[in-house]
């Protein structure tokens, strides 16, 4: 119960079939020339097909790596956010790797600062705020980290890639299935550092009805503006393009306009029913517009993210 307002940590223990768990790490170097998504992850079919896994996009040779690990080699902490799969160890103060499969040799620490964490409190554990505390949801999200500092340096194959003031972001996913269609977008690279943007804009089946959840946070100025369903705003546009995807959201104070603008993408594995089974296009090149006002048309904040993670499956209702 007490994991309930602590979303980074392990969620699964008393799980045992149609289940899936996952954390997200999107690390880039300081000059934008190196991306990478680290996630790693337990996929639970039945008690008897189950296993943990550690999926990466290179942002730089757009390849993807699905890398399969017995259950038992998944490790956790029950307090905290500590998971280990094989040599591997992730929580939100660093990483360490060592990967050595299929032609790809990852390894090397890098160690997170400063990071600024999705406000928590009673009533709202986290990004999903009250839907948290629903337990027939299809599946859950927390944002761990919305910005933070990179110390360490990573050896890919041959590349060796200093992450010394580069920027992360860290999220996770957890449930029994990802949504049949969703929209989602993360920078941190805008001409002024330390500025943020996340983007989540999902179908949520809901009872017997199904309905378009969205979570977006601008963090601008060390100031997190919440564009959520959960707290009233509402979408006002959501247009599709071949090449990008606009939208535009309100609430009572401010008005948010993006504009998502797709790059090169690389095919990962998604969950369905627990099983890895499904498939997503996603990007860590792309571009983010945004722009954000106030009820009296003035601009508070524009500029465009760069390095951009997005991700777009099936259209939204």
């Amino acid at each position: 119960m007490k994991n309930i307002w602590k979303p980074e940590n392990f969620q699964g223990r008393y799980k045992g079939k149609e289940y899936f768990e996952g954390w997200y790490f999107k690390i880039v170097d300081k000059n934008g020339e190196n991306s990478l998504a680290l996630i790693p992850g337990i996929s639970i079919e039945s008690k008897d097909k189950r296993h943990s896994f550690i999926q990466i996009n290179d942002g730089n040779s757009n390849k993807a790596y699905y890398i399969k690990y017995s259950y038992d080699d998944f490790i956790y902490e029950e307090d905290k956010f500590y998971v280990k799969i094989g040599n591997n160890v992730f929580s939100k103060e660093k990483i360490i790797l060592d990967i050595d499969h299929k032609g790809l040799k990852l390894k090397g620490t890098l160690e997170f600062n400063n990071l600024f964490e999705w406000p928590v409190n009673f009533f709202s554990p986290g990004a999903m705020g009250w839907y948290r505390f629903l337990p027939f949801m299809e599946c859950y999200h927390g944002v761990v980290s919305m910005n933070h500092d990179i110390i360490g340096n990573l050896t890919i194959d041959s590349r060796n890639i200093d992450f010394y003031k580069g920027k992360g972001y860290i999220e996770k996913d957890w449930g029994t299935s990802f949504p049949k269609s969703w929209i989602w977008a993360q920078s941190n690279h805008f001409s002024q550092e330390n500025n943020s943007i996340f983007i989540s804009v999902a179908n949520i089946p809901f009872l017997s009805r199904e309905f378009n959840g969205f979570l977006i946070g601008l963090l601008y100025d060390k100031k997190l503006y919440r564009f959520t369903t959960y707290t009233g705003a509402k979408i006002d546009k959501l247009k599709y393009y071949d090449r990008n995807i606009e939208i535009s959201v309100s609430e009572s104070e401010y008005i948010l306009n993006v504009n998502i603008i797709k790059n090169n993408t690389t095919r990962l594995i998604s969950p369905k029913n627990g099983n890895m089974n499904g498939t997503v296009e996603e990007s860590l090149t792309s571009y983010i517009d945004v722009e954000l006002k106030d009820k009296n048309n003035n601009v508070i904040f524009k500029d465009t993210g760069k390095n951009s993670g997005f991700e777009v499956k099936g259209r939204l209702i």
